[in-house]
């Protein structure tokens, strides 16, 4: 008698695999997360891999079969000549990597494809709890009140949408004359829609809702009103030989404004394609989407004039950047009224807690509205610890979780908190520069340089605090016309630590004249620096060495310096 063929799935029994059920609540797991909820074509890619896989037809699993089932190719499709499948399941293995650190940290089966091959592996991997989620925090019950016990998200938060404004990317145009590299346009188009869904207060229209104007001529007023949105970026892509140009604008929907426009070029001789591709994406949503990007700058030009009590709760979180720009102690007060009346509005906005946080933190590290320096520490880890209770995927909240932590001196807690912020948001300009001065700032200069540099590469128009990395490293080395350089590109006039570094650099090079001038304006705007410094280094941790070297520049520079602690 002849046994019959056992089933895949008896198959996957016999040889100890994940059962069929745990692999597809895994992929729709998967498919569900931040990565993936935008990127329409990625999800297909991969629900087609796995279901193959479960049928027991890997071996089907090669680049015509996954051109044409998935990415509606025909069958002149040449995979010699055409690289996309090849392009995509790189980026698919990337956003699968990026899952598992991230939102599947926990999860105890993994879903892998391996290089070199289309057919995914299934296993089952120990699961691992998040370091950087806080544990029940105490928070506070009002913004000025004590702190009363944790309580989980609402359902109005979970489900809420963005506060902010709306965009819809527009499918690039492919404007090379070959109509094969449309998925290099596509490609760069899904990149920025997934990007972009990382900044929690844009409202960003799902690829399937922009995708039917794929090669239609529009009006973009048309599109706004159509989609419900207020920004349209729309660009496209031409290639000739080795050279790629992306060119991408920004434009105000409700009247047709430009806002924004640029232009990348890149060799394709040098640079991988999926590399280029990923660099252009990470540039256009720096400069669109970040807190100092083109919508944030237009909206906090309207909000500008608002008085607090007036501002909606977006508002009051544009206003808060507008300061965190600036370093104004002039705008701390009215921000911060601004953003507690806005909490309490609306006490599932985690970006707006997350601000507040900031601002209590300001108060022990630039001595703005000086009260119990222990006290405001404590709100400042309860606003941060709030903001991620309610969005755990919220990268400003993570933020200012970590800069909490950091100021407390709880150094552990600060790196697993800043390892998460990153992971969330790689292109968040101001959260890399600030996590890589923090870093700088306990030593870990190798990577604190490299965050603060990659940082500065996405915000071409960046504020001057981002230099402040590369002055202290150029300082501590004793390169003091470099650190000098660096300090003129400060150039925040209200901040005092400006003339901290604009004084101690001035009085190693000799620069009379310059430093007593610094000196002079710093004791301006803090009457007790010559004692406080001490202070204000403490509190960036800054090692007594380093310490001590600022003080040696600042007294060269004319600053009576008191003796620091023994």
């Amino acid at each position: 008698m002849v046994r019959p063929e056992p089933s895949p799935s008896e198959q996957r029994e016999t040889q100890g695999l994940p059962a069929e059920d745990a692999v597809r609540a895994q992929l729709e797991r998967i498919l569900g997360s931040p990565d993936f909820a935008q990127a329409d074509r990625m999800k297909t890619f991969l629900r087609f891999i796995v279901e193959e896989a479960l049928a027991g037809r890997q071996d089907r699993l090669k680049e015509f079969a996954i051109a044409t089932e998935v990415f509606d190719r025909d069958e002149t499709f040449d995979p010699q000549t055409n690289t996309i499948v090849r392009v995509e399941a790189g980026r698919l293995r990337r956003r699968l990597e990026r899952y598992y650190l991230t939102d599947g940290r926990g999860d105890s089966l993994r879903i892998d494809v391996p290089k070199g091959s289309y057919a995914p592996l299934f296993r089952a991997s120990e699961a691992v709890e998040p370091t950087s989620a806080p544990e029940k925090p105490a928070v506070p019950a009002t913004p000025a009140g004590p702190a009363g016990p944790a309580t989980a998200p609402t359902t109005e938060a979970v489900l809420s949408v963005p506060t902010g404004p709306s965009i819809a990317v527009l499918p690039f145009d492919n404007l090379s004359g070959d109509p094969g590299e449309d998925f290099f346009a596509d490609g760069v188009t899904e990149e920025i829609i997934s990007d972009l869904t990382r900044f929690p207060d844009l409202r960003v229209i799902s690829r399937r809702s922009t995708f039917k104007y794929k090669g239609q001529q529009v009006d973009v007023r048309d599109v706004g009103r159509d989609l419900e949105v207020r920004y349209v970026l729309e660009g496209s892509v031409r290639k000739a030989g080795d050279m790629v140009r992306v060119t991408s604008q920004l434009i105000d929907a409700t009247d047709g404004t430009h806002l924004f426009s640029e232009t990348y070029d890149s060799d394709l001789s040098t640079r991988n394609i999926l590399e280029i591709q990923d660099d252009i994406a990470d540039r256009i949503v720096a400069a669109v989407g970040q807190p100092y990007g083109v919508i944030a700058r237009t909206g906090a030009r309207m909000a500008g004039g608002t008085a607090a009590e007036h501002l909606d709760s977006y508002g009051a979180v544009l206003r808060f950047y507008e300061y965190w720009v600036r370093g104004d102690v002039a705008l701390y007060e009215p921000v911060r009224a601004g953003l507690e009346r806005a909490v309490e509005r609306d006490p599932d906005y985690a970006s707006a807690w997350a601000a507040l946080a900031s601002l209590y933190l300001d108060e022990v590290r630039f001595g703005f509205n000086p009260r119990s320096a222990n006290d405001q520490l404590d709100r400042a880890l309860e606003a941060a610890q709030r903001a991620v209770m309610i969005e755990p995927e919220n990268s400003m909240a993570y933020h200012f979780l970590f800069s909490a932590h950091f100021h407390r001196g709880e150094l552990d807690e600060f790196r697993a908190n800043g390892e998460r912020a990153v992971s969330l948001n790689p292109n968040h300009a101001d959260m890399l520069a600030d996590y890589g001065i923090m870093l700088c700032c306990i030593g870990e200069w190798d990577r604190g340089m490299a965050l603060t540099e990659k940082a500065m590469a996405l915000s071409p128009t960046h504020p001057g605090w981002f230099h402040i990395a590369a002055l202290v490293n150029h300082y501590r080395k004793g390169d003091y016309a470099a650190a000098y350089a660096e300090a003129k590109q400060v150039n925040m006039p209200e901040f005092f630590w400006t003339y901290v570094f604009f004084a101690m650099c001035c009085g190693q090079l000799g620069l009379d004249r310059e430093g007593r001038a610094a000196c002079d304006k710093l004791l301006e705007l803090v009457p007790d620096i010559s004692e406080a410094v001490w202070d204000r280094m403490a509190a960036w941790n800054f090692p007594r060495e380093l310490a001590d070297h600022v003080v040696d520049g600042l007294r060269k520079a004319g600053l009576p310096v008191a003796d620091g602690p023994a």
